[in-house]
């Protein structure tokens, strides 16, 4: 396709107008097709994402959907489109301190990353994510799983550092007592299976250790397994210990 010029008479008419656009098709230049109404129109490549290096698989990911994008113009055939403005106008709205829920996109090591609002995009590391030790975020997570968080920092290629722990910090407060019993989600085992790292499900600020020979435990869990354990112990800055109480609710493999 050739190159789109963005009329002036266009822009000067239509400038930051949003639109809802249904996605129809990426021709062989990476030029989005979509359709606004009954009109025609295309997004270029450089209007697609205010990210330089997207993800390889974004366009497909966005076949077929319906996002938001402003007008930047309009030729004979075509209105022109760019989500890539209306990302950086949505950006600068939000600041620190800000909830979302963000949808798993990816993982690394020792993080994960997030998109919300129609592709911006968060990083978690793993230290935001649970209180409790953590080999591998994937472990815990599936890709398409949403997250509630919270906008740590904003930075200047227009991505956002998020935490999981700073949302259940401010939302919910937990007085846990001996005898207690609460469901906990198992994040890594401890050397020679002895027993297991694990958060609690309600307030991953709060975490411990569930010792399985201690207690004589001959289940084999696995991380990322929802279990109902009982408190034994509760040391202070919010680390506790478990015992047994109730089978597994819900697994993950790891």
């Amino acid at each position: 396709m050739k190159t789109l010029l963005r009329s002036t008479l266009g822009m000067l008419l239509t400038k930051e107008k949003e639109v809802q656009a249904i996605v129809l098709n990426v021709d062989n230049n990476g030029y989005l097709i979509a359709q606004v109404r009954n009109e025609r129109a295309v997004i270029a490549p450089e209007d697609i994402s205010m990210y330089q290096k997207d993800e390889n698989n974004q366009l497909r990911r966005l076949l077929g959907s319906t996002i938001h994008a402003s007008v930047i113009g309009k030729d004979k055939d075509n209105l022109l489109l760019s989500r890539k403005d209306l990302m950086q106008r949505k950006f600068d709205t939000y600041k620190p301190g800000d909830i979302v829920e963000a949808t798993i996109n990816s993982f690394a090591d020792n993080a994960m990353y997030l998109e919300f609002d129609e592709g911006l995009i968060g990083k978690m590391y793993t230290n935001q994510i649970t209180s409790a030790k953590v080999e591998r975020p994937m472990d815990l997570y599936d890709i398409g799983d949403k997250v509630k968080c919270v906008i740590v920092k904003k930075q200047p290629d227009g991505r956002f550092l998020l935490s999981r722990l700073s949302y259940y910090k401010n939302n919910n407060n937990l007085n846990i007592q001996n005898g207690d019993i609460l469901k906990c989600k198992i994040t890594q085992k401890l050397r020679e299976n002895s027993g297991y790292f694990v958060e609690v499900t309600s307030n991953p600020n709060f975490s411990g250790i569930f010792d399985i020979n201690k207690h004589n435990c001959k289940i084999n869990y696995r991380v990322g397994d929802t279990i109902s354990l009982r408190v034994v112990d509760v040391k202070g800055n919010k680390q506790l210990r478990f015992r047994t109480n109730l089978l597994p609710e819900s697994k993950k493999c790891c």
